[in-house]
């Protein structure tokens, strides 16, 4: 039982408790000064306690960050088992790790107007790897240039709003505006794009093997069929841009192709089954 504890709940002290009730069945870990619940009744499956200040955090939310515990303990827990990292956040170890998680644990490196973009928002959407430097833009007239964190670059551009959908609170640009601002921006001067995307191929034209299969997952994700309305959307850009990405998604066509084949083999086969 934990006695004398002052708890918070959305930023205001509850009453004081003298005991905390545990659910028959869960078990309680034990890392220094974090206790870890694997009821998920209790405060969104994690009790954190600073025991410095006797304060709980907010329940339910769903990472933490270095605002709330010190980055030694958190190392700690994950060293224990207890949590895993998501960019720069830590996340209880039975929390899935999927969209909204990422799309969380990518906001909390920059403004709250900030939009996650191009391989920021496709790490989001689970098509690739974490960026070793997240990718952020605002809206021109947002008047937001602030950096949070190191990790995180962000530019000024226009979007309009079919250009961004709503992860967990979190802004992120769709599917076919992440690949296309993919295929307009992405050097091909170097190769740090290419490796950050698991390739190790050397781009050698303006459509490397790499970039090509996740535009392909890109627009297959957003259930489209072909690469017409990736084209249409590349030629409201400036001309420059509109060209190089227009003919890298002509390379697109064949891998979007395989993984709709792929995928309705996939669903006959567990209709068979």
């Amino acid at each position: 039982m934990a006695q004398g504890h002052r708890p918070v709940a959305n930023g205001e002290p509850l009453p004081l408790i003298h005991h905390v009730a545990v659910v028959p069945g869960a078990v309680i870990h034990r890392c220094r000064a974090v206790a870890f619940s694997t009821d998920q009744a209790s405060f969104g499956g994690l009790i954190v306690v600073k025991q410095h200040d006797g304060r709980m955090l907010t329940p339910r939310r769903r990472v933490r960050t270095v605002n709330d515990l010190p980055l030694a303990e958190l190392y700690g827990a994950r060293l224990d088992g207890q949590v895993f990292q998501v960019a720069d956040s830590w996340c209880v170890i039975d929390e899935i790790d999927g969209c909204d998680t990422r799309a969380i644990a990518a906001s909390q490196l920059v403004p709250p107007r900030a939009i996650a973009e191009q391989l920021t928002a496709a790490w989001i959407y689970g098509l690739a790897p974490e960026p070793r430097r997240h990718q952020f833009c605002v809206l021109i007239g947002a008047r937001t240039t602030a950096l949070w964190s190191p990790r995180a670059r962000v530019r000024e551009i226009v979007r309009s709003p079919d250009d961004v959908q709503t992860i967990s609170g979190v802004r992120v640009t769709t599917p076919l505006r992440t690949a296309v601002d993919l295929a307009r921006y992405t050097p091909t001067s170097t190769t740090t794009p290419t490796s950050t995307l698991t390739s190790t191929s050397t781009p050698t034209s303006t459509s490397t093997p790499a970039l090509t299969a996740l535009l392909a997952r890109l627009l297959h994700y957003g259930d489209y069929r072909d690469i017409t309305a990736a084209v249409c959307l590349c030629q409201r850009g400036s001309p420059a841009h509109s060209a190089l990405a227009i003919a890298r998604f002509a390379a697109v066509t064949a891998p979007l192709d395989t993984l709709h084949q792929q995928n309705a083999a996939a669903a006959r086969a567990a209709t068979v089954g």
